[in-house]
């Protein structure tokens, strides 16, 4: 008995801790040595048991597994303080071709450039093709196969979300940081041979640091701007990858896979929008809370959006165990709303492999989702994932 006590004990006191990260720490040049490549890669699988209901015919959801999901990813080492990444999704809801999702260069220190040496010290910059470091709740959700950030199985419901070509330069120091940044707004710009003229705009301020051992608080304040004329800008539906949830609300006549079954945004192409969202991170010992305030106005087919999503998260970790809950809603301006509850916990079996289960409600006022008014799904779906 003394040895089971001592055992769940350490189980539960002395091993590793797993905490929510936001951007990348900055590198340390001194650690470098030579070019170093690392492979990566993110597998994922969910066997969801869902109902829904509404006041159309929908198709009738199974118990089963969902299809799983994969991610490629390369890190480089390319010199001291530079980093080049790289992911791929081998497998995904929406495609079934491998393809690249997006890769930037990450610039910490400039050998090339002694002169700068003072300045890169509290200097980020990163180029290519991103997400834009609008707000925090992207460092809360699932990247197709990688899932171990997001304490849930889904993603927000007004998921932000792309990846364009761009450049940011972030600042920090002593816990306070400062970011702006340019992208063209959406991921195939020039495919269609319209380049546009625009360019769109993000900037984050915010601050964090930890107050004590036990106690870490960070909060932010981000915009992300469209100008007047734009030939469509992509934010929230720009994920290419699918939500969970799989087939939820789906009518019996519908044809084909709604790929972002479950979520509720403005869509993308606004030729004119601000968004804003403000964030609040704090943990104390194993408890760890965020929120999340979002009002985006734009112009979508020249009519006007105005979507305002809130949200509180609060998950306690104890060892490689957490439990947690999320609630998350988001107003139309023309009275539609979308009210998500989500239960669960998980288990970090290995600090690279994650079991989780989810329990979702989601209700639907007013036309929220296509032509049904009203409506609702619920149910459990368990996730398994494993990262390197």
């Amino acid at each position: 008995m003394k040895r089971f006590i001592l055992v769940i004990t350490a189980a539960f006191v002395s091993m590793i801790s797993f905490g929510q990260q936001f951007e990348q720490a900055k590198l340390d040049p001194t650690t470098f040595e030579k070019v170093k490549v690392k492979v990566g890669a993110d597998f994922a699988i969910q066997l969801q048991a869902i109902d829904h209901e509404a006041d159309v015919e929908l198709i009738d959801l199974k118990n089963n597994f969902n299809l799983p999901t994969a991610n490629l990813s390369i890190t480089t080492d390319l010199a001291a303080g530079i980093q080049l990444h790289m992911n791929t999704y081998l497998s995904s809801r929406h495609h079934n071709e491998a393809w690249v999702e997006g890769g930037y260069l990450l610039i910490d220190n400039m050998p090339f450039l002694p002169a700068a040496d003072n300045i890169m010290k509290y200097l980020t910059i990163k180029a290519g093709v991103m997400m834009p470091d609008y707000g925090d709740a992207h460092y809360f959700r699932s990247n197709n196969a990688g899932v171990l950030n997001n304490p849930f199985v889904g993603n927000w419901v007004m998921d932000a979300y792309t990846t364009n070509p761009g450049l940011e330069v972030m600042f920090r120091s002593n816990g306070f940081l400062a970011l702006a940044g340019a992208n063209n707004g959406r991921m195939n710009y020039g495919r269609g041979g319209d380049l546009g003229e625009d360019l769109v705009f993000n900037w984050k301020v915010g601050y964090d640091n930890n107050i004590t051992e036990n106690l870490r608080v960070r909060a932010t304040l981000s915009g992300y701007h469209v100008g007047e004329g734009h030939s469509g800008s992509y934010l929230w539906g720009g994920d290419r990858a699918g939500a969970r949830y799989y087939n939820v609300m789906q009518t019996a006549a519908a044809e084909g896979d709604n790929f972002r079954s479950g979520r509720w945004d403005p869509s993308s192409g606004q030729t004119e929008m601000n968004s804003y969202m403000a964030n609040l991170f704090v943990k104390f010992h194993g408890l760890e809370v965020f929120g999340i305030y979002e009002n985006m106005k734009g112009v979508r087919n020249t009519k006007d959006q105005d979507f305002t999503q809130t949200a509180a998260q609060a998950i306690y970790r104890f060892g490689t165990f957490y439990v947690g809950t999320r609630f998350n809603k988001v107003d139309n301006n023309d009275g539609s709303t979308v009210n998500r509850a989500n239960f669960g916990g998980g288990w970090y079996m290995t600090p690279n492999t994650l079991v989780k289960l989810d329990y979702v409600n989601q209700k639907y006022d007013g036309p929220a989702h296509g032509d049904i008014d009203g409506g609702k799904f619920n149910g459990v779906v368990l996730e398994a994932a494993i990262s390197f």
